[in-house]
């Protein structure tokens, strides 16, 4: 029997595993991370809503041209005056009365009627615009936020998961202690339960992180399914702190609000102008018979507005009344997100020092309890359920801060994709390693 020998055996492994990687390039190297701003922009770019209001601007800049046009020409076309009965009955060429008709009809709108009609397209394409930018900076909040809930249920099931791990080396202590006479059987039967419920609170933090994951797919698609990189840092936005009543209005809500308010007027400077009615000029060509001369007529039609104070005036109040109103929900809409800005800076303020008074003091204490724990276990002056204590106090501390923080990210979110980011640079406010 002829043997191979163990390098061509390997030859030919390395050379499959190499075409295997170059046909599958996947298997070949990791899935790159996927970092908060890539999050971003893969929703932005995928984002239904941003693409109907981007549809909408367009649908309003084209009526905006045809508003400014003149209405169609109607053409008419007709026999009048036919005989009913009589020996002439439906002749057409004997009666002298009978005519068969051609004529062009144009309504002349007035320039300012047209122009105002077309400021209105023009606002609406203005408001959906505002809309669209609006829709886009909701997009890129529910992307960052989806993102960071990942990363910190990540971040969870991680301090958990190493834990376990601590509790089980405990569980084994206990079971060495016990078998060489230093410990008791309470102290196992506490370690394991501790594991237990240990690994019951494990498998909860799994199921938060399939539920952050899922989420996050919902933004960004299968790119879910890839590592994240670390988060940015947690720092309020530099325009927040200069920003003035009057800049206010920069805002996607307010500025959606504010193009409301331009609908209305708009709706109005129409309402106002369609007091003034519009002339129609028809000319007519009729033709009769071979004994009778033909006709040209010249008609001229004009609106008679007999009753402007129940019909063209109220339309015009009750559009006017609209722009107060529009006008009004605008300052509301100012008014409250001018005090939710302060309200959510300073409560980022407040959150950042508390994570501050946590890295610094709250986890090294309970670092530091855990450990003189189980020093004294060591040396035989502690019990293992001191030990045990110290960690389960050191892990709720760690799981609190990872909490904090997390709802420190989400509130930072809120903020600094308060108005929609450009997403093919890397923001500065989003520059920065994880502090």
């Amino acid at each position: 029997m002829h043997l191979r020998s163990p390098f061509a055996y390997g030859c030919r492994l390395t050379l499959a595993l190499t075409l295997f990687a170059a046909a599958h390039p996947g298997w070949a190297q990791p899935a790159a991370a996927l970092s908060l701003q890539e999050a971003v922009a893969l929703a932005s770019s995928g984002s239904s809503d941003a693409e109907t209001s981007r549809s909408a601007v367009q649908s309003a800049i084209e009526m905006a041209v045809a508003g400014r046009q003149l209405p169609d020409p109607v053409l008419k076309v007709g026999v009048n005056n036919v005989p009913a009965n009589g020996p002439d009955r439906f002749s057409l060429g004997t009666e002298s009365m009978t005519m068969r008709s051609i004529s062009l009809m144009q309504e002349f709108t007035r320039s300012a009627k047209r122009e105002a009609r077309a400021q209105r397209f023009e606002a609406e394409a203005s408001s959906a615009e505002a809309q669209r930018t609006a829709a886009l900076a909701t997009v890129q909040r529910g992307a960052a936020t989806a993102w960071l809930d990942r990363w910190y249920a990540e971040r969870a099931y991680s301090v958990l998961s190493e834990q376990a791990h601590s509790i089980q080396l405990m569980v084994d202590a206990a079971q060495a202690a016990y078998r060489g006479n230093r410990g008791s059987r309470a102290d196992i039967v506490a370690a394991e339960l501790e594991l237990q419920q240990l690994q019951d609170r494990e498998d909860e933090a799994r199921a938060a992180l399939a539920s952050a994951r899922a989420m996050l797919r919902r933004w960004v698609g299968q790119a879910a399914e890839r590592p994240l990189t670390e988060r940015p840092a947690l720092e309020a936005p530099a325009w927040l702190n200069t920003l003035e009543a009057d800049g206010v209005a920069q805002l996607p809500d307010v500025a959606a609000a504010e193009a409301q308010v331009g609908v209305a007027e708009a709706e109005s400077r129409v309402a106002r102008e369609n007091k003034i009615p519009d002339v129609s000029v028809e000319l007519m060509y009729s033709q009769r018979g071979p004994a009778y001369s033909n006709m040209v007529s010249l008609n001229v039609s004009l609106p008679l507005p007999w009753d402007q104070k129940q019909r063209q005036d109220r339309e015009l109040a009750a559009k006017l009344a609209q722009a107060d109103a529009a006008r009004a929900q605008a300052e509301v809409i100012r008014r409250g997100l001018i005090g939710q800005l302060r309200g959510k800076q300073a409560e980022l303020s407040l959150s950042q020092s508390r994570l501050e008074r946590y890295r610094n003091t709250t986890v090294p204490l309970a670092k530091a309890q855990t450990e003189a724990a189980l020093t004294a276990y060591r040396a035989g002056a502690g019990t293992l359920t001191a030990v045990a204590d110290a960690s389960r106090k050191a892990l709720n501390i760690s799981l609190e801060r990872l909490k904090l923080e997390a709802a420190t990210a989400r509130l930072w979110a809120d903020l600094a994709f308060l108005m929609p980011l450009p997403t093919a640079a890397q923001p500065t406010s989003l520059q920065g390693a994880q502090p």
